[in-house]
């Protein structure tokens, strides 16, 4: 379970309508697309509830026009998504069957999810076109029986000329303008909102566990959010405990290449991830290779787990429409189909979805299927076919009901058994053969091999015993009607796939032992409500462990980069305050020999020698090799670990030869002679082609990557060579004990050759407390604020991220050019990277200078009350990991807008030797060194964060446009007052257990006193706060570590 925490490290906890209200030990829903309201009641009762599938998407049950061409389609399916009213009557049946089917699915613990199309009615019809409810409605003159012309979007909203979406670079164009000639809906109207609020809470009356939105990306993010707040909780009579949300997920087709996202949309429930339907068909018809998929999910720049929805296929693209083409995987493909859907269902990322189609006869012509419109099996009325059920269990009637195939049904089973377990011992063979654990609850491997077998023993992780492979039949009264699987005391079992099979997929659980009766649903029951809570809400993020744990000591979670120190003064540190106060680890400096800069009229001994190497002696103005190895030894003892910033990309820029370097090594930019490197090592114009060299276009990420950064002399990463060296020096350092990395410059680097110089790199340092098998930390410098075609979720495979978009918003909330109140849902709802793969600060090295991205809005120690409350935020918020800013004064010189002086190194003697941070009386440093990290608002709010652990955020609350209140679980609370002239006056829900706290922003507890501020709860968690809009830290924050007494 710890593992599964670390890898959720530190999602977005608020909950709401990302649940989809599964009854406990479902996990999967299914699609029965087209299907009649009784034949859904009755599938449910016979098989789903049974065979424990979580819930279905039923199609649209609003009133739609009766498509009929004399000359095409005739009743096509998707006159379901042409709504005239929203009467509950459609070819599926009426409304009486409708609330039949959901209280009968309710009853049987199958939820009924309901494609809720809201973002526009019919296209052009001629007046007197019929509907399915009987009603009348004029397409032309946008009159319908809810609606009319002034609730739809028109020429004032809509910029194309046509009217319809001409250009999917404009979002405005995208939102308000007709998708494919259908009338476009006015979300933003009061009205309008009431409307489809008033159908949507009809249908949740009736017992519906959720809605699919239908068309989200057209639609403003916004405008959703205020009809979803205007929805009713979930009828309390249908088993739904009180006070739930309705489950939401949103269609948004988002492949990337558009500046619409589905980042955009996650602040209001979870959303439709294309991305993984399209990647699973390129990896199953060797587009890709499966070996690759140890990071399936956020690791290929998906959405979060917790806020995805995934599938395979789906009623759209796999008739084309959509997303993914011709990669998408169909039941026409049964043998990969049922592969891929094993994978999906065995795999821990996302809410997934399975499919249940019916057939038609396809027309190919030009490239096209144009008998995509078919609709639904029907008589010669065209009234729907019911689905008959023949004596094997498949589907009779035009009906292929994929989630009946074994190989599924029995996949869903594997995924309810292994409930949250991590996925465990990881293996690959050949690029298309893979296998894994999930926990000790499930084992998979799968042979997508065109001729290689998959023969050998394996570790399963389950207990010994014989189990039944549900792939190749079932347990059936105690016995197996497949394969059978024996597993050995040790965990083992021998695995053989041929190439050759039909099924060649071998899965086994331990609901599927042999000689025990096979349960219709395994249910793990978890009996901590809090850890219940995060995973939920993690649901489903990847859960393989690797370079993106940051390899802490328990009970830590924030590090602090030490800009610039000295390697004796950085040991004196871990010892005298960062071991005692909490703090995880220390970004060092680069260690690596580098250049003296000195120009006799400009920078001398700049900051950024520090990223112009010349070898990877371990020799710089912070230390020699023996007082770095001290260092980190010394540190480590304390338990703060060490990350190295590692400059791998370059080395210097062009300098005279005989220019000195700090360990005395001769180089020659000039001709490429370094001590470790000649010219064939280099980028050059080969592999560069930019007229001068350099990086010129940002939009070219081959020039990006392959040119020179700011004139400095470009490796060449894919070269044998010089990835070995790298790696020798890394592995240097890891043999020193340095739990990880900072990869500097990685955006101008390759993610695969980034990746093949990880994958070499040694496990940590046991001898330093590590466990065995540990692997290095990795976080990637990657500047993405947008508007270029290198993002940072290119790398999030590899290890972590920085996430540069974090400082700026913050910069942005804090200095008011946005509102605090809109942070319920800051982090992956903000655009940003999943917290999982994030690495965050308030700014950092860089962008203190004007450097690296933000701009003015980055907050600094120079505005000190405004740094401490965003600090305060990012300490108490539970997404990514966090890092402290450590600095040295540093006198500016602005001139044009630019401070010249930014280049100033750090504090020195006459002779540019670095000078040692002394320690005031008070605590803070002197000798010029800033140490925001021993600022009593910031070092007490890293001890809250470690308090605060994995809790979620509850009892969100917003003042004013600039005041937020909100608890971590039981465990922690604050309140920010922002607001330039109100106060923040009132009871406040702390949720903290009775007592008296010390406000650890005011001040400290001290041998059992507080020097600042006391907070009393009392036994119903409530405390009176009171943060005047003038103090000098409007902030006060309380937690579990700083109760001075309990209550009565």
């Amino acid at each position: 379970m710890k593992s599964l925490i670390l890898l959720c490290l530190l999602s977005p906890l608020v909950k709401g309508q990302w649940d989809p209200n599964a009854q406990s030990g479902r996990s999967t829903f299914v699609h029965l697309f087209e299907w009649r309201w009784e034949d859904i009641a009755a599938e449910c009762e016979r098989f789903l509830g049974p065979k424990g599938f979580a819930g279905i998407q039923v199609s649209p049950p609003g009133e739609n026009v009766i498509a009929w061409y004399d000359s095409g389609p005739q009743r096509p399916w998707w006159e379901r998504y042409q709504p005239v009213s929203y009467r509950l009557e459609t070819r599926s049946g009426s409304e009486s069957q409708f609330q039949d089917m959901v209280s009968r699915c309710n009853a049987a613990g199958v939820r009924i999810y309901v494609d809720a199309v809201i973002n526009h009615m019919t296209g052009w019809w001629p007046s007197g076109t019929p509907a399915t409810g009987g009603s009348s409605f004029d397409a032309g003159s946008l009159s319908y029986p809810d609606f009319s012309g002034s609730d739809f979007n028109g020429p004032n909203e809509c910029p194309s000329a046509s009217g319809n979406i001409e250009n999917y670079q404009n979002p405005i164009e995208v939102r308000n303008c007709k998708l494919v000639g259908l009338n476009d809906l006015k979300q933003n109207s009061d009205y309008v909102a009431g409307v489809l609020a008033g159908y949507m809470n009809k249908l949740i009356d009736y017992g519906v566990a959720g809605f699919r939105i239908d068309a989200s990306k057209h639609m403003w993010p916004g405008d959703l959010g205020s009809i979803f707040s205007r929805l009713s909780n979930l009828n309390t009579n249908h088993g739904f405990p009180s006070g739930t949300r309705p489950f939401i997920f949103q269609e948004v087709i988002d492949l990337g290449g558009e500046p619409i996202t589905g980042s955009e949309y996650v602040g209001n429930g979870r959303v439709t991830e294309f991305k993984y339907g399209k990647f699973l068909g390129e990896i199953f018809r060797k587009q890709n290779q499966l070996q690759y998929v140890e990071n399936f999910g956020e690791g290929w720049g998906m959405l979060a787990g917790g806020n995805a929805v995934v599938f395979t296929d789906n009623h759209d693209n796999q008739r084309g429409h959509g997303a993914g083409g011709d990669m998408i995987l169909t039941f026409r493909v049964p043998r990969l189909y049922k592969m891929a859907n094993a994978f999906m269902l065995a795999w821990p990322y996302g809410y997934p979805k399975v499919m249940s189609s019916y057939y038609w006869d396809q027309n190919w012509q030009g490239g096209q299927d144009q008998n995509d419109w078919v609709g639904p099996p029907h008589d010669g009325n065209y009234n729907t076919l019911p689905v008959t059920i023949n004596g094997d269990g498949s589907c009779g009637n035009g009906w292929i009901c994929e989630h009946r195939w074994r190989q599924i049904t029995n996949m869903v089973q594997f995924r309810n058994n292994v409930g949250l377990e991590p996925v465990e011992n990881f293996w690959s063979g050949t690029a298309h053969q893979i296998a894994f654990s999930r926990g000790s609850s499930g084992f998979i491997a799968i042979n997508n091999d065109d001729s290689a077998s998959i023969q050998g023993d394996f570790m399963t992780g389950l207990p010994a015993g014989d189990y039944c492979d549900v792939i190749s039949g079932s347990l059936e009264n105690g016995s197996c009607t497949g394969k059978v699987i024996t597993v050995n005391g040790s965990g083992m079992a021998n695995i053989n796939i041929s190439a050759s099979e039909e099924d060649p997929v071998i899965a086994i659980h331990t609901g599927a032992k042999r000689g025990e009766r096979a349960p219709g649903r395994h249910v793990k029951v978890i009996q901590d409500f809090k850890m219940k809570s995060l995973i939920l809400l993690c649901l489903l993020g990847p859960l393989v462990k690797g370079q993106w744990d940051p390899n802490v000591q328990s009970g830590r979670s924030t590090f602090v980069h030490l800009f610039e120190w000295r390697w004796e003064d950085i040991a004196a540190e871990c010892e005298r305050f960062l071991g005692p106060k909490g703090f995880a680890g220390v970004q060092v400096s680069p260690p690596s020999e580098n250049v003296v800069a000195w120009y006799n009229d400009g920078p001398k001994r700049p900051w950024w020698e520090r990223y112009q190497p010349v070898s990877y002696k371990l020799e710089t103005r912070s230390g020699s090799e023996s007082q770095f190895q001290d260092m980190v030894a010394r540190c480590n003892a304390v338990g703060v670990r060490i990350y190295v910033d590692a400059v791998i990309n370059h080395m210097t820029g062009g300098w005279p030869s005989g220019t000195p370097a700090t360990g005395g090594s001769y180089f020659d930019s000039g001709s490429l002679n370094y001590p470790d490197y000649s010219g064939w090592d280099f980028n050059g114009p080969n592999e560069c082609h930019s007229w001068s060299g350099n990086i010129e276009n940002y939009q070219n990420p081959s020039e990006v990557r392959n040119c020179k950064l700011v004139g400095l002399n470009d490796l060449k990463q894919s070269n044998s060579y010089v990835s070995g060296v790298l790696v020798g020096y890394m592995n240097k350092l890891i043999s020193y004990g340095v739990a990880g990395f900072r990869i500097d410059a990685s955006k101008h680097m390759w993610p695969g050759d980034l990746g093949s110089i990880f994958s070499r790199l040694s496990n940590l340092n046991t001898n330093h407390g590590f466990p065995s098998g540990t692997r290095p930390f990795i976080f990637q410098e990657v500047i993405d604020l947008g508007g270029e075609p290198i993002t940072g979720s290119e790398y999030v495979g590899n290890g972590r991220v920085t996430e540069f978009k974090y400082g700026k918003f913050l910069g942005e909330i804090f200095r008011k050019r946005n509102q605090l109140m809109w942070v319920q849902n800051f982090g992956e709802g903000w655009g940003m990277l999943p917290g999982s793969t994030a690495v965050v600060f308030v700014d950092n090295h860089d962008n203190q200078r004007g450097h690296g991205a933000g701009g003015d809005m980055i907050l600094t120690f120079r505005v000190s009350r405004l740094y401490k409350m965003a600090n305060a935020f990012m300490l108490a918020w539970p997404y990514g990991f966090p890092k402290i800013m450590s600095s040295y004064y540093w006198d500016q010189n602005w001139q044009g807008g630019q401070d010249k002086n930014d280049w100033i190194g750090p504090p020195h003697d006459g002779n540019y030797n670095t000078l040692p941070v002394s320690i005031n009386w008070d605590g803070t440093c002197g000798n010029g060194w800033i140490c925001e990290h021993r600022w009593r608002q910031i070092t007490n709010m890293v001890q809250f964060r470690n308090y605060a652990g994995f809790e979620p955020v509850e009892n969100f609350w917003s003042g004013t446009a600039h005041q937020i209140a909100f608890s971590r679980g039981s465990s922690g609370f604050i309140a920010i007052n922002n607001d330039d002239s109100a106060s923040i006056q009132g009871n406040f829900m702390t949720g903290l257990p009775a007592g008296d706290y010390c406000d650890v922003i005011s001040g400290s507890l001290e041998n059992g006193s507080c020097t600042g501020k006391v907070i009393t709860v009392n036994g119903g968690g409530m405390a009176y706060i009171n943060i005047s809009a003038f103090d000098e830290d409007p902030v006060i924050a309380i937690h579990v570590g700083v109760r001075l007494r309990k209550m009565r």
